[in-house]
């Protein structure tokens, strides 16, 4: 007998029926009793079974009709609707109108309050409009990010070679949101990149339509962080919104995979996720510690179905094992045409925007550094308030911000040294965050904002001598916070450094140190508006001090009883007197390149650059009014002159690079150091790699002395260039190691005509097995790797899933390296072109490639002229290329 389409639709519903209708069991038996669809002995029967409840009494009723037949299941479905109709729609309702209150009280929690939006926008306009479209990539699941330099040196690197599919906000609006989403989707981008902007845009967007069947919950971790007792995932749902309390555990039994769940910096969550430890929990209603709830969402066991979309920096990633992860997204930042774009909207005139991209484009550091969102708003504001730090006496009341950069971007020959330093325009990072901080105490804070532009910066030095304690104190903090990795802050830390939180949130609100107030426990944080500006300060209070005779380190210790500080004071003082200054001074700069050289993430790489450009006159002229005018100065010996960087710190920046101690990476650093302390001899050196890659330079024995970290710290800044050319330069493995950071990034790598070796090889695998590699073509035509340095290779080639063209003739890797192919290409299936020329290999080296091709589908070209082959040996090569017409193999006798 057939079942009947509404015998089906119960048993379909079953759970639904059970769940939602329970409640209304006695409605439902009077009516179908009263229609015929029941017996008074099924009345009796399921009545009977009240004792176990409603729920089991529902269960017992579906099961008599689907005893009865159709005609009783169709009765049922018929006087449901009338029961839902009458007493269900208020319940329903209800559960609408929390769910209509969630939504705008998420939209008010995520305002798009940010450096992403542009000045003086009207808020109540449409608010997609005036924010600058961001660049994201994506992929199926993720590889662990290289962790040897800092999160902005990467910056630049995607839009190199765009090997991942490129997306736009709206694609990962739409992913996240669509019906058929599920499991974990992270979005990966470093600091000021934009992720917590994404996640307020994501929050209005939804909050704004009505199409979406979702439901968005979003949580922070550094409000998470706050949570030191156990509870369950309900009860934080609750506390968390308080609006949905009478309806969330409805919504939570009911359907999970309706949920989007946010999960809002990775990076900043203070306590250790163990997924493989962590006791298993699917009830959101038991109690565990909050990283227990972390991890049992994040694998799916805690409301199984829901969409989880956590964001994070790039160096806390692999806190998530990959398997864990369904969709990775990458927060590219800016193009260039986004930058360009961004400017021309935060600019008051057509031709301020003009000028201040071409103060951007023309110095490839800021221009590589503007990928970066927040690094935009910190130049814009640099330049358009902060512009005419370098040149204050040039510019009239009523100049504005055209005349300004116009003329910080004319060429100035004609002026004396000691002009020079004040009126050229802001060419390194440092400069630039000199403008941004003395724009934003002449211009941003409140009880400094009378008068005119002109008058302004007449009183800047006065301005900048008031505000110096306040600034001292924010900058030993940032120090603090820097060595100990913290960027959170709460009201003791504040205190603890005598910095009143009222008054500075009053004065460096949105613009240096942003306040926010958790929902959780309603407690204050507060973090510098950018890592970068934390950086910053901590550099400026770390060559405040040592410029005033002070130990830095000192300054960290507000909590230490007065009679300690005092003895330290009497100590450190006692030591200044019978020590030289000038040898004190030198000591504390080298320890603060030290903190770089020890940290090889890269964590102190920014605080050492801004130390080394705070050293330069230029820039501390910039802050005139808040270094010591004193005789203490005179310990860095630099009068205005064509040449003013301190010679010692050239000196040191120089034997550090040439330390073999050094990290790749750290060298690359000690470059953008030179780099920021204005290294006169750098330009040069550098205008020779250009002509190098340009091949105007010609091929140079291994004699030859050269910086490879130089052409490194080049080659990052050029983030337009695919292909790297350095055949015949005298490149050996310890200068292929210097440019180890910068390899992975190119498309093409053609390296031949060098003296490698095994050696290189080592390195040259390093670079196929690094997460970040982009190569496609590897040329290592006549580099001495011999059969050793080819079994490194294929080793690494076993791992690496980019390389399709492999060019290597001419290094003697005879029968046994044919051998090391055979068995690469008998599992690899990227690469389609290997060039062999002149490699010393026979007949026996081509039957065991011939072996290893009958299972190897992929390759096309084959290419083996001038090796040792015999007639009969080319003749079985070409017979077995005629039954592979995919396959194109050349060889000759």
């Amino acid at each position: 007998m057939a079942v009947g389409v509404c015998c089906t639709e119960i048993q379909q519903r079953r759970v639904e029926l059970v769940e939602n209708y329970s409640e209304h069991l006695t409605r439902l038996l009077d009516v179908l009793f009263n229609v015929g669809a029941v017996t008074e002995e099924d009345l009796s029967l399921i009545r009977g079974s009240a004792v176990r409840g409603e729920r089991e009494c529902m269960r017992l009723l579906l099961d008599v009709l689907n005893g009865r037949g159709e005609e009783s299941c169709r009765a049922f479905l018929y006087i449901l609707q009338s029961v839902q109709g009458e007493t269900t729609n208020p319940g329903q309702a209800n559960k609408q109108e929390h769910l209509k209150k969630h939504k705008d009280i998420l939209a008010r929690q995520h305002s798009l309050v940010d450096y992403l939006s542009i000045r003086g926008h009207n808020l109540g306009q449409d608010e997609t409009w005036y924010l600058t479209d961001i660049t994201f990539s994506r992929q199926a699941g993720y590889a662990s990010p290289s962790q040897c330099r800092h999160e902005s040196a990467g910056v630049g690197d995607a839009f190199r070679t765009r090997t991942d599919e490129i997306c736009v906000f709206r694609d990962v609006y739409e992913n996240l949101l669509s019906k058929l989403s599920s499991g974990v989707n992270m979005l990966s981008g470093v600091a000021g990149s934009g992720k917590t902007t994404v996640v307020r845009r994501l929050v209005r967007e939804w909050a704004a339509e009505n199409t979406s069947s979702k439901i968005v919950l979003s949580l922070a971790f550094r409000e998470l962080n706050l949570i030191t007792q156990e509870q369950s995932l309900q009860d934080l749902l609750s506390d968390h919104y308080i609006h949905l309390k009478p309806v969330l555990h409805e919504l939570l039994s009911s359907n999970p995979p309706k949920f989007l769940l946010i999960l809002d910096g990775l990076d900043e969550f203070c306590y250790p996720l163990n997924f493989e430890h962590t006791p298993k929990c699917s009830n959101p209603e038991r109690v565990q510690p909050i990283q227990s709830i972390v991890v049992n969402l994040i694998k799916g066991i805690l409301l199984p179905g829901v969409s989880i979309f956590l964001t994070s920096r790039p160096h806390a990633v692999s806190k998530v094992p990959p398997v864990l992860v369904s969709h990775f997204y990458s927060l590219l930042g800016f193009s260039l045409a986004q930058q360009k774009k961004y400017f021309e909207q935060n600019c008051s005139s057509p031709e301020a925007a003009a000028a201040v991209w071409a103060s951007v484009s023309s110095h490839k550091p800021l221009l590589l550094m503007c990928h970066i969102p927040a690094f935009c708003w910190i130049v814009s504001t640099a330049l358009l308030d902060g512009g005419s730090c370098l040149c204050p006496d040039s510019v009239s009341a009523k100049s504005g911000e055209k005349v300004v950069l116009e003329k910080a971007n004319q060429p100035n020959s004609s002026l004396g040294p000691s002009e020079v330093l004040l009126s050229s325009k802001p060419v390194t990072i440092t400069e630039i965050y000199c403008c941004f901080v003395k724009s934003i105490v002449l211009f941003h804070v409140q009880g400094h904002c009378e008068g005119s532009h002109h008058t302004r910066l007449q009183h800047a030095p006065h301005v900048l001598g008031e505000m110096q304690p306040i600034l001292k104190s924010l900058g030993a903090m940032a120090f603090k916070g820097l060595l100990e990795r913290r960027f959170i802050f709460e009201s003791s830390d504040l205190s603890s450094f005598n910095l009143d939180s009222t008054k500075i949130s009053q004065v460096f609100l949105f613009e240096i140190l942003k306040e926010d107030r958790a929902s959780l426990t309603f407690e204050k944080g507060f973090h510098f508006i950018h890592t970068s500006v934390q950086e910053f300060l901590a550099a400026l209070y770390y060559v405040l001090q040592s410029l005033s005779g002070s130990d830095p380190f000192l300054g960290l210790k507000p909590s230490t009883g007065q009679y300690l500080q005092s003895a330290f004071k009497q100590i450190a003082s006692a030591f200044n007197k019978f020590g030289r200054p000038q040898r004190l001074f030198r000591r504390r700069i080298k320890k603060a390149l030290r903190c770089g050289v020890h940290h090889q993430s890269g964590h102190m790489d920014l605080f050492c650059r801004f130390v080394c450009g705070l050293l330069v006159p230029r820039a501390r002229l910039i802050l005139n009014g808040f270094f010591p005018d004193g005789p203490k100065m005179h310990l860095l010996r630099c009068q205005p002159s064509p040449d003013p960087t301190p010679p010692f710190l050239l000196h040191l920046l120089h034997s550090q690079l040439q330390s073999s101690a050094l990290s790749p990476e750290r060298q690359v650093n000690v470059c953008h150091c030179l780099y920021e302390a204005q290294d006169p001899g750098l330009s040069q050196r550098l205008q020779g790699w250009m002509k190098v890659l340009s091949q105007q330079a010609p091929g140079q024995s291994g004699s030859v002395n050269r910086d490879w970290s130089e052409l490194a710290f080049l080659l990052q800044l050029s983030s337009d260039l695919q292909v790297l050319n350095l055949d015949a330069q005298g490149l050996d493995a310890d200068g292929l190691r210097r440019l180890l950071p910068v390899l992975p990034l190119f498309s093409t790598l053609s390296l031949g005509q060098n003296p490698l070796g095994s050696e290189g090889a080592s390195v040259l695998s390093l670079v196929l097995r690094n997460p970040d590699c982009r190569i496609q073509s590897l040329w290592v035509v006549a580099t001495g790797l011999g059969c050793e340095g080819l079994k490194i290779l294929v080793e690494a080639l076993k791992e690496n899933r980019t390389v399709t063209d492999l060019r290597m003739a001419i290094n003697k890797i005879g029968d046994d390296g044919a051998g090391y192919l055979a068995e690469l290409l008998r599992t690899n299936c990227t690469l389609t072109d290997i060039r062999l020329r002149d490699n010393l290999v026979t007949d026996k080296g081509g039957e065991v490639l011939m072996a290893a091709l009958k299972e190897n589908t992929t390759l096309e070209y084959l290419w083996m002229f001038d090796n040792k082959f015999t007639k009969d040996g080319v003749k079985k090569l070409k017979e077995f290329a005629n039954t592979r017409p995919n396959l194109d193999i050349k060889v000759c006798v």
